[in-house]
C-alpha cells in the first residue's frame, strides 16, 4: 500500500469548505471523487487544514493510500485534467507509510487580505472593509498572540483534541499598495480562529479597541468578548510545514532530518 501526498490549491468561493459534508459541495469530496474514478478504487483523502466555506488555499496538503502504481507526476496531470478550474494539484509525492497530513504537520501559515475600498476585480480573494486602519496598533495588539495560549475567545468549538491551546510562532500586518495583509503561523488553529482574530484586530485598527483591551479579550477565554469574524473571502491557507520536505524525491529517507521548526 502506497501513501501519496498532494499539494492542492483552490478557490473556495463555491464550496462549503474542505471537509466532506452532506448538504454542500466540498474540496475534499471533489478530489476524492476524481481520484476514485482515475484509480478505480475507493480513496479516502486526509487534509492538513479543514478550511471553512469560502476560504481559499495555496498550500493545502492532503494524503491518501492506494494499491495503484501511478507515478506522482502522472497523477498530477491526470487529476488536473479532470478537476474543475477552481481546484489545482501543484505537487504530488510518495511519502512514508505512516505519514498523516494533519497530525504530522508542525506548522500552518494563513494570510488574510483586506482592501479599504469597494473592489470589483479580485473581490473573491479579499475583504472589502472601507476603514482607515492603524497598522502600528494592530501589530502591537497582534504581538500578544505569540506563544502558547488559550484561544477560546476566537472559536465557538473545540476540535477533536478537545482543548483550545495553540502555539503561535509568528504574526503581523503589513501594507501592500492599497491592501492590508495579515499573516499568522502556528502549530494548530481552531475552527474560525483566524477570521475571529482578524475581525478583532480590525477593531483595534479602527480605534474601537485599545491594545490593552485586545489583550483582555485573549485572556477572557470567551467568544463573546471578541469581535465579529472577518469575511471568509479574505482568508487563505498558504503553507503547511513538516519535519521534512515532502516534495523532494528523497523525502521518505530524510524524514526528521531537516526540521528547524519550534519544538
Amino acid at each position: 500500500m502506497r501513501n501519496i501526498a498532494l499539494l492542492i490549491e483552490y478557490d473556495g468561493t463555491d464550496y462549503g469548505g474542505w471537509q466532506v459534508q452532506k448538504n454542500s459541495r466540498s474540496i475534499q469530496g471533489v478530489v476524492e471523487e476524481q481520484l476514485t474514478r482515475l484509480l478505480q478504487e475507493k480513496v479516502g483523502l486526509v487534509g492538513a487544514g479543514r478550511t471553512d466555506a469560502g476560504v481559499h488555499a495555496r498550500g493545502q496538503v492532503a494524503n491518501f493510500h492506494t494499491e495503484r502504481d501511478w507515478a506522482p507526476r502522472r497523477l498530477i496531470y491526470a487529476l488536473n485534467g479532470t478537476l474543475p478550474r477552481d481546484i489545482a494539484i501543484r505537487e504530488s509525492a510518495e511519502v512514508p507509510a505512516d505519514f498523516h497530513s494533519r497530525f504530522d504537520a508542525r506548522a500552518r501559515r494563513y494570510s488574510y487580505r483586506i482592501v479599504s475600498r469597494k473592489i470589483a476585480i479580485g473581490k473573491e480573494f479579499a475583504a472589502s472593509l472601507p476603514y482607515e486602519l492603524a497598522v502600528d496598533s494592530m501589530n502591537a495588539a497582534a504581538g500578544y498572540l505569540i506563544g502558547k495560549k488559550n484561544f477560546r475567545s476566537f472559536t465557538k468549538y473545540a476540535d477533536q483534541q478537545r482543548h483550545f491551546l495553540c502555539d503561535i510562532y509568528s504574526v503581523g500586518w503589513k501594507t501592500e499598495g492599497e491592501a492590508f495583509m495579515f499573516t499568522i503561523e502556528g502549530n494548530r488553529f481552531l475552527h474560525g480562529m483566524v477570521r475571529a482574530i482578524v475581525g478583532t484586530l480590525v477593531d483595534v485598527g479602527r480605534g474601537r479597541l485599545s491594545v490593552e483591551e485586545f489583550a483582555k479579550v485573549v485572556d477572557a477565554a470567551d467568544r463573546s468578548a471578541a469581535s465579529m469574524s472577518a469575511p471568509a473571502c479574505g482568508l487563505c491557507l498558504d503553507e503547511v510545514r513538516y519535519e521534512f520536505d515532502i516534495w523532494k524525491k528523497d523525502a521518505g529517507e530524510s524524514k526528521g532530518s531537516i526540521s528547524k521548526l519550534p519544538e
